[in-house]
């Protein structure tokens, strides 16, 4: 990714910065939105995939790659399976809406809410994949439902992204940026240098400690883990918000239990729920809990003024203050918060 930067001209840069932190944006936005299951999620910030489909194949690819990573930094799943996922269909989809802009938009045979539900479907399918191999077979009768909430969420999202082509400007918020960045050029680069061993140290700190919860096979020791990574989340200053844990545990035990394994503790509603399919089930939402709020600790992590990374975060932060900052409705706060420059 980093040969890929260099490359790309400043203008790409900045749009490319921008368009990640507007699906950071969004990505808040839809956290005041409850969920039930944690796979069904509207994907807004997909909308600016959309808006990007004129960039070239290796900038286009590296939104998609910083859209992730920026995602799951904010949501608190870097390193867990969670990201994974999110990553495998992110590059899936990006490469689909990429290809079908290129071969099909340009002849006027689908449109941008064509390709946008496509890449959703595909997006869909790669998901429920790849859950299935850690969470079993049972996740794959999530797909219908899945594919019909895409298929919806498809729809909003290019509905959204034609809004934000009229709405936005191509020099939205670089300006604001500029500015901070040219003035704090000449004492970033000492502070770098110390940021990246800081950012490298807790990096092996915590990838070690999310890959070694999926070695242990004990209950006892698994929530034992899980009481330090709460633990470390509130040091580092974030919170622990138990619903999205309540609602990762249901999701993972009623697609464990759809399995049997072991002898039958009880019938219901037709279902024969095993000891071992509650063992395991209980088992792998303690270790997906677990990496989530060691990940949660991620939010330490401090990318360099310069970097792709850290240019998508000052826009985030500015598009978040403008977003706080201004009174109305929530649509009234997202328009603002879109165009901060020009305030």
């Amino acid at each position: 990714m980093q040969s890929v930067n260099k490359k790309l001209n400043f203008e790409t840069r900045q749009k490319i910065a921008y368009l990640s932190a507007l699906t950071l944006m969004f990505s808040y936005a839809e956290l005041l939105i409850p969920r039930i299951f944690p796979y069904f999620r509207l994907g807004l910030g997909n909308a600016a995939l959309l808006m990007g489909l004129e960039f070239s194949f290796p900038a286009f690819m590296l939104l998609g790659v910083v859209k992730t990573v920026c995602a799951n930094l904010m949501a608190g799943t870097l390193f867990s399976p969670f990201f994974l996922v999110s990553f495998a269909q992110s590059i899936a989809s990006v490469l689909v809406m990429f290809c079908l802009s290129r071969m099909i938009r340009q002849r006027r045979i689908l449109s941008l809410y064509g390709i946008s539900v496509l890449g959703s479907a595909v997006s869909a399918v790669v998901q429920i994949s790849l859950t299935s191999l850690y969470l079993g077979q049972g996740t794959w009768s999530l797909l219908g439902p899945m594919l019909i909430f895409n298929v919806i969420s498809g729809v909003i999202t290019a509905w959204l992204a034609v809004v934000l082509e009229n709405a936005v400007g191509e020099s939205a918020g670089v300006n604001a940026v500029n500015g901070e960045l040219e003035t704090s050029a000449a004492d970033s680069a000492d502070s770098d240098s110390k940021k990246k061993v800081f950012n490298i140290v807790l990096l092996i700190v915590l990838i070690t400690a999310s890959a070694s919860v999926f070695f242990i096979k004990n209950t006892y020791v698994l929530c034992g883990f899980l009481l330090i990574a709460f633990v470390s989340q509130k040091v580092s200053g974030r919170k622990i918000l138990l619903l999205p844990h309540i609602s990762l545990w249901l999701f993972v035990l009623i697609t464990s239990v759809l399995v049997p394994n072991g002898h039958v503790l009880f019938k219901f509603l037709g279902f024969s729920i095993t000891h071992g399919a509650m063992v395991s089930g209980i088992q792998k939402a303690l270790r997906l809990s677990t990496v989530t709020a060691f990940s949660q600790c991620a939010v330490c992590i401090q990318p360099g003024e310069k970097s792709l990374l850290g240019l998508t975060l000052k826009y985030y932060k500015l598009m978040v203050v403008s977003f706080v900052n201004t009174p109305g409705s929530i649509f009234t706060k997202l328009r603002t918060a879109l165009v901060f420059n020009k305030n």
